[in-house]
């Protein structure tokens, strides 16, 4: 499956681009609707402000009005504010000049001020002929109850669109900008994001090609999910050469265990077929064929248990398991190979051993473990030392515990050496597979394995588990 990183960054700055471009094109439309609302809110505020001089008053004639009229606005001059006088034929009389131009109108302000319609409409047109953009507004004149004409305030609004245009040409361009902006920052972000996982196709592709010796670059990760990836990614990549070595060293000590009883084999088997030979010869040879026959059984069936384990294969045969009897036959069996090494290899029971019940286990494999860890507490405490197995019992769990005061564990490799094919010296006869062994199978019991060890002090390891297992299962 091919990474099209390039497809990837592609649709995070288009993306990412038309999100800040649809934003800043809302924000430029609502501002210039808003500032159009507030300019032309003033126009029109500013007119309601004329209407309301006059529309309350009710002239004795139509000249009156009209001299009235244009006193006010010689008052309240203002250059900006245009003001027609229309008599009821809509001819304009007076214009804010005071010129009788006779021009006949027709504005739609005008019309609804002559019809007497009740309130005050505010009308927004363009003059084609002077291309004026005007807001106007008409107000009735009356004389009694007749309506004589109409006075007309105008404002034009060309100037307030000129700034209108100009702050739009600014707020485009500024927008402009903001997307320029937007683009090279986009552009950086999809960098941030694409560059690990360019890093991290890189690394996949070395590892594919069996190059475990790599680290990546963890100088300029972000604290987020992508540099947590990358940090998890160079972990495994580093696991994955720390396993490779741990294997490469098994396969090399498991090489040695088998080549070494298999050589005793054949050479006492060679021995063995020349004539003459005596009777205690010939009775070594057969306890040597013997013994490294046993070693080799053990040997292959640590690894098709390492081999069950590994696929999920191995599936407990539970029954009732009398624990005290267990812990006395493995120190039974094992007392002659202690013996030889003039070590001291008893049992010790913190609890009364009549009152010790019998728990739900594997027998066989409880068996296994046991043998495991006394074989090598044998193994790893040197001559006239001590190995003790200690059991006690409470109503919930049992402990078992096998101390010794042999050449101990580094501190820096107590948290390893329960992992599968580490060694602490690979010279040590062994595959480095039987505590990983007994510790998955401990796993499976519900149980728990702890290691406490001080170099050249001696080793303990206690391993607890429930009496009652399948209940512990059931849940």
């Amino acid at each position: 499956m091919t990474l099209h990183l390039e497809g990837l960054r592609r649709r995070v700055v288009k993306y990412y681009f038309i999100m800040i471009a649809i934003t800043v094109a809302l924000f430029e439309v609502l501002f210039v609707f808003y500032m159009k609302e507030y300019y032309h809110g003033i126009a029109r505020t500013y007119l309601e402000q004329q209407v309301d001089n006059i529309s309350a008053v009710n002239f004795t004639s139509f000249e009156d009005a009209i001299n009235d009229i244009l006193e006010r606005e010689n008052v309240n001059k203002d250059i900006n504010l245009g003001i027609q006088i229309i008599n009821k034929n809509k001819e304009v009389l007076v214009d804010q000049y005071g010129i009788k131009t006779g021009e006949k109108i027709n504005y739609d302000d005008v019309n609804n001020a002559l019809m007497g319609n009740e309130g005050y409409n505010i009308f927004t047109y363009n003059i084609l002929r002077t291309k004026d953009h005007v807001m106007s507004i008409s107000v009735p004149i009356k004389v009694g109850n007749s309506i004589e004409g109409v006075v007309r305030y105008s404002i034009s609004l060309n100037e307030v669109d000129s700034v209108m245009i100009r702050m739009g040409i600014g707020i485009f361009i500024g927008g402009i900008l903001i997307l320029l902006i937007c683009f090279l920052l986009s552009l950086r972000f999809a960098d941030s994001l694409i560059k690990p996982i360019q890093d991290l196709k890189k690394t996949a592709n070395q590892l594919a090609q069996g190059n475990y010796n790599i680290t990546l670059s963890n100088e300029k990760l972000h604290d987020d999910e992508i540099g947590d990836l990358v940090r998890t990614f160079d972990h495994m990549a580093r696991e994955i050469d720390k396993t490779r070595k741990l294997k490469e060293e098994f396969i090399s000590s498991v090489s040695h265990e088998l080549r070494t009883p298999l050589t005793s084999i054949k050479g006492w088997s060679e021995t063995l077929s020349y004539e003459g030979i005596s009777k205690e010869e010939l009775d070594l040879g057969l306890g040597i064929i013997q013994d490294e026959t046993e070693r080799l059984i053990t040997l292959v069936e640590e690894l098709l248990d390492f081999s069950r384990l590994a696929s999920d294969r191995i599936r407990l045969q539970i029954g009732n398991v009398n624990v005290a009897k267990l812990a006395k036959d493995v120190v039974n069996q094992l007392g002659v190979k202690a013996r030889e090494k003039n070590i001291t290899l008893l049992t010790e029971f913190n609890t009364k051993e009549r009152e010790i019940v019998e728990i739900q286990g594997d027998k066989n494999r409880l068996r296994q473990v046991l043998i495991n860890l006394v074989q090598n507490a044998i193994k790893f405490t040197d001559e006239g030392g001590y190995v003790v197995v200690r059991l006690s019992q409470g109503e919930e769990y049992t402990t078992f515990s096998v101390t010794d005061n042999g050449i101990g564990i580094e501190k820096q490799n107590l948290d390893r050496v329960l992992e599968k094919f580490f060694q602490e010296d690979y010279n040590k006869s062994g595959s480095g597979i039987g505590l990983a062994i007994s510790n998955e199978i401990i796993k499976l019991h519900k149980g728990k394995m702890i290691l406490e060890s001080e170099k050249g002090e001696g080793t303990n390891i206690t391993f607890t588990l429930k009496n009652n297992l399948i209940d512990a299962i059931a849940e």
